[in-house]
């Protein structure tokens, strides 16, 4: 995790898809809704077998919790990606 000079962050995280989310814009909506940028590094996903997208994602505590939230209530896999130092979710 870096500390950015307006109080943002970055981590590293990795989404897992399940089929019923791969046609859906649900990262795209939790981008706009919370304000967070992403930086996609590498994904993988397929529209019948579903897939993973690993990124950082840089923005304030509350904008990266309220963006994990969003995605999971919406049946997306979250996980950290690097160090212990990053607060688990």
């Amino acid at each position: 995790m870096s500390e950015t000079t307006n109080g943002a962050q970055t981590v590293k995280l990795n989404f897992t898809f399940p089929v019923t989310q791969v046609n859906e814009p649900v990262l795209a909506t939790a981008v706009k809704r919370f304000g967070v940028q992403v930086d996609i590094r590498r994904a993988q996903v397929e529209e019948n077998v579903g897939g993973y997208i690993m990124c950082s994602v840089t923005g304030t505590d509350e904008q990266i919790d309220n963006l994990v939230q969003f995605l999971k209530s919406a049946g997306v896999g979250v996980g950290f990606i690097g160090s212990d130092e990053v607060q688990a979710y």
